[in-house]
């Protein structure tokens, strides 16, 4: 097959590139030449161009397989279905489990509700700056419609041959968010660490390079239709205690009641990566997707210590590097004291 990856120097654009390429097709990204992925190979064609200023480049050429992995407002996906030809062949977005409408219940289906984006919300894509319309964290609480009314222009577009990619959590070396990176990292430092909430709290997430592959070859069988794509759920005792086995540390963890963390000032999923509040009711269930359809399609996920081996192998290149997630030392600090104090009375 020839394909196009558009984003391709991304972190999950990069992933399909490779996926693409170590299966025989040949490979074109499409990057505005601003990123640098070390994780990305040699060999494909590099396409440079701008989604939001000049998509010339592709105008009127014509791909067995596209897979847009940057689209978050319904004008990217629509620009870009215009300027390549109407005879590519199948095209995978890559939208989001934040399309569905709440997360109160366990095991949501591709079938659960989803939220459609507002006038007000279309209005803020539209008015978005040229050079933030590729940062996901330009659209905020916008994001999650958006993405939803991305996977409609897809689906009106063309149909069953459009591949909606639900993503969940995406880890792996060369993250950006460093969520997974930065638990990796605190328990191969040792020592105590504060572990957010309850122990059997269940988190999900998937290697990056399990979801590229089930994109590369749901593109061979001739996939379409929605599918959610992140790995089964497990609690985050087993996450912590993996990340232990594989650093070969000494770390400790002392379990904090959900209280006790929001009470030290620590913010959710930002300075305490992979944990929401029970008492978040809207996203109480939010890590706990039904995935099975995916499973029954071909998605198959590696071992977490295989992941997290991977990560904990990069990290270690990259220690003076400050992450973008985690507790900062001195509420960590705050918070420990806190809970030991509260288990000596």
């Amino acid at each position: 097959m020839n394909v196009l990856v558009v984003g391709g120097t991304g972190f999950l654009g990069g992933a399909v590139a490779d996926a693409a390429l170590e299966a025989g097709h040949r490979v074109a990204i499409f990057t505005r030449g601003q990123t640098v992925n070390p994780t990305v190979g040699a060999g494909f064609e590099t396409i440079v161009g701008d989604r939001h200023r000049d998509l010339s480049a592709v105008r009127g050429r014509s791909f067995d397989f596209v897979v847009d992995t940057c689209a978050y407002a319904p004008d990217a996906v629509a620009s870009l279905l215009d300027a390549l030809s109407p005879t590519i062949g199948r095209y995978a977005l890559v939208s989001s489990v934040s399309v569905y409408a709440g997360f109160t219940e366990p095991g949501l289906t591709e079938q659960a509700p989803t939220s459609r984006a507002t006038p007000e919300q279309l209005n803020l894509a539209r008015s978005l700056p040229l050079e933030q319309r590729s940062d996901a964290g330009s659209y905020g609480t916008a994001y999650g419609p958006l993405k939803r009314e991305c996977e409609l222009v897809a689906l009106d577009r063309l149909g069953d041959r459009a591949l909606i990619i639900r993503s969940g959590l995406l880890v792996g070396a060369g993250d950006y968010t460093d969520r997974l990176t930065y638990w990796v990292r605190r328990v191969d430092q040792g020592s105590a660490i504060p572990a957010p909430g309850d122990p059997q709290q269940l988190v999900q997430l998937i290697d990056v390079r399990d979801a590229a592959r089930f994109i590369v070859e749901g593109a061979e069988k001739g996939l379409g239709g929605v599918f959610n794509l992140t790995g089964r759920p497990s609690p985050m005792s087993s996450l912590l205690a993996s990340c232990r086995q594989v650093a070969g540390s000494d770390a400790h963890f002392v379990w904090c009641p959900d209280e006790a963390v929001l009470a030290a000032g620590l913010e959710p999923w930002s300075e305490v990566p992979l944990w929401l509040p029970r008492s978040d009711e809207p996203f109480r269930h939010f890590l706990e997707i039904d995935t099975e359809q995916a499973y029954a399609h071909g998605l198959h996920t590696r071992p977490l210590v295989e992941t997290l081996e991977t990560i904990l192998a990069w990290d270690r290149t990259r220690r003076a590097t400050p992450l973008k997630a985690g507790m900062p030392p001195k509420k960590e600090a705050a918070l420990l004291a806190a809970v030991e104090a509260g288990a000596a009375i």
